[in-house]
């Protein structure tokens, strides 16, 4: 396997004593390379070199000439959605040919990006996340004293999850639960029946469930999917949620509060969510007013089934429900697990982890589920013919993954606009976390580390954030986003690039051309670098692309202006 190392940023180029004075990471002379000349920078394909700060770096063609990229990235860590321009002065440079993706012979099916339909509604992956960033401020502030009445156990007998802590609940109990939209006030109380026990999992059924739902045994399939599967792998890989409702079980709420959320003839739908408002105590303490609308204890709501479009008019068939629960499970899971350890298991905590990290954390777990579905381990470099080697990996990628590779998509389609930590929602910033994530954790492990102790740790700490990702990767993420934006152009498609600029997971200059729809291209966006000047805009971990070709025995000039913090790389594609 490749190891990722500490290699300098100039790799497999030849370079003059001269020019050493001037560039970082000079090399010895490549003997296949172009013979190298006083100043100039001589690359064999796959080799790179550093355009450092408002210096001009003079790159030879060879005898054949040579094509290239340019990448500009925003290494910026904070105030990261502000805006930078850059400008880039070339000369002697033509405009590049095309460099083909690797073929493939066999091609997935599905997880193309295309329209959501009333027949066929896109998941709103947002509504979780924005009905805790609401809460976030009125929560955050009693981290303290629920932790304390946690610590005394001093908390509300009256909460309406409590009779599943008493005493071990039989199929066919009835328990009241707040389903209500509001953190602490306006309670809306349902009941729902107990339909299904497992050994980590009670399943709740909402009494004014439309009909035609699911059976007992379509519970009990639920309880046992989440049992055998969902639970072991999100706590193996972050950890144990508290257990505040000291069941020792997780409650599966599927409740038409949720289909209720969809407005009639919407495009997308609400799958379910994890409430961060059922983790604190209900009675008031002298340092926090407590909230009457908690279930106090570990809770999903999960969509019911609607056959005949009871709610809304939107028909939700079981098999369509059944179909994309237990993805919704793994995400929501991994935001029950850090909520509950950052306020009751981890010390010295006084906030959530912020939403991008938290959220990628989230489509993490969706990338787990499907790489244990389809039994295939990271670093494995997925390509389109493991894609459609089997039903069994096809499946698990149109259920698990397809959703993560569309927002992918999505963001390397506008790389100058979208960051991995950008402080928003957008699908574009959903997909480069969860493709930073797996790229940090790929590099990681080429140094020795396990996926589960990097999960595990950006889960159990006190910090949030960039800071979070400093203790865990190291102090250089500038740095690192720079290298994981070449990767997105050089990743199986340039051969003999810098382990750095590799995603070992995934190979997506495979993936993207082979999937079915008419976008079937690579989406990178790539701009023609034809001499004189280009000039942009980015924020803080985004990137921009140029490409350009060298004409033989010719010398070409690059300079590239802008904020300190601009971070730029060219390789040699051939």
């Amino acid at each position: 396997m490749i190891r990722f190392g500490n290699s300098p940023l100039l790799s497999r180029a030849t370079v003059s004593l001269v020019a050493c004075a001037s560039l970082v990471g000079c090399v010895a002379q490549d003997s296949q390379g172009p013979d190298a000349k006083p100043g100039v920078v001589s690359l064999v394909p796959g080799g790179s070199a550093p355009v450092a700060g408002a210096t001009t770096l003079s790159i030879d063609g060879g005898a054949q000439g040579s094509e290239d990229v340019l990448v500009i990235a925003d290494t910026a860590t904070v105030s990261v959605s502000a805006k930078s321009t850059y400008t880039v002065a070339a000369t002697n440079v033509n405009a590049p040919g095309t460099v083909s993706a690797p073929s493939t012979t066999l091609v997935p099916e599905g997880g193309t990006q295309t329209a959501a339909t009333l027949d066929a509604p896109a998941l709103d992956i947002s509504y979780g996340m924005r009905l805790n960033a609401r809460s976030r401020g009125r929560l955050v502030r009693g981290f303290a004293a629920a932790r304390a009445a946690y610590a005394s156990r001093s908390l509300a007998p009256s909460s309406r999850l409590r009779s599943l802590g008493v005493v071990d609940p039989q199929i066919g109990d009835l328990v009241n639960v707040n389903v209500g939209s509001n953190t602490c006030d306006s309670i809306v109380t349902r009941a729902a029946r107990v339909v299904a026990i497992g050994s980590q999992s009670i399943v709740l059924a909402d009494t004014l469930n439309p009909s035609g739902g699911f059976s007992s045994a379509d519970y009990q399939r639920f309880a046992a999917r989440f049992d055998t599967l969902v639970y072991p792998l999100d706590v193996t890989n972050f950890g144990a949620p508290a257990d505040i409702d000291q069941n020792k079980k997780i409650v599966l709420l599927f409740t038409e509060a949720v289909n209720e959320l969809t407005p009639r003839n919407s495009t997308s739908y609400v799958g379910g969510f994890f409430f961060g408002r059922d983790l604190f105590p209900i009675n008031d303490t002298p340092d926090f007013q407590g909230c009457k609308g908690s279930n106090f204890g570990e809770l999903f709501y999960l969509l019911a089934p609607d056959p005949t479009g009871q709610v809304n008019g939107n028909i939700r068939r079981t098999g369509f429900v059944d179909s994309v629960t237990t993805s919704v499970l793994a995400h929501e899971f991994q935001h029950l697990i850090n909520a509950s350890r950052r306020l009751y298991v981890t010390k010295e905590v006084n906030d959530f982890e912020v939403s991008w990290l938290n959220e990628g954390l989230s489509h993490i777990a969706e990338e787990l589920l499907f790489l244990h579905e389809a039994k295939i381990a990271p670093r494995r470099n997925v390509d389109a013919t493991l894609l459609r080697s089997n039903a069994e990996v096809r499946t698990a990628y149109n259920s698990d993954m397809a959703s993560n590779v569309s927002r992918y998509r999505l963001y390397l389609a506008a790389p100058s606009e979208s960051s991995p930590i950008r402080d928003d929602d957008s699908l574009e910033t959903r997909g480069a976390t969860w493709d930073f994530l797996r790229y940090a954790a790929d590099r990681k492990a080429g140094s020795g580390g396990s996926d589960v102790a990097t999960w595990q740790a950006l889960v159990n700490t006190s910090l949030i954030g960039v800071a979070n990702l400093r203790k865990v990767f190291g102090p250089d993420i500038g740095g690192m986003l720079r290298d994981w934006s070449v990767s997105h152009y050089t990743d199986d498609l340039v051969s003999g690039a810098s382990a750095e600029f590799t995603q070992p997971s995934w190979n997506f200059h495979s993936v993207f051309p082979a999937l079915s729809g008419a976008n079937n291209t690579y989406p990178l966006l790539v701009k023609s670098l034809t001499g004189g000047s280009a000039t942009g805009t980015l924020i803080g971990g985004s990137a921009a692309f140029y490409r350009f070709a060298i004409p033989p025995n010719a010398t070409a000039t690059l300079n590239v202006t802008g904020t300190a913090l601009l971070n730029s790389v060219v390789v040699r594609v051939r």
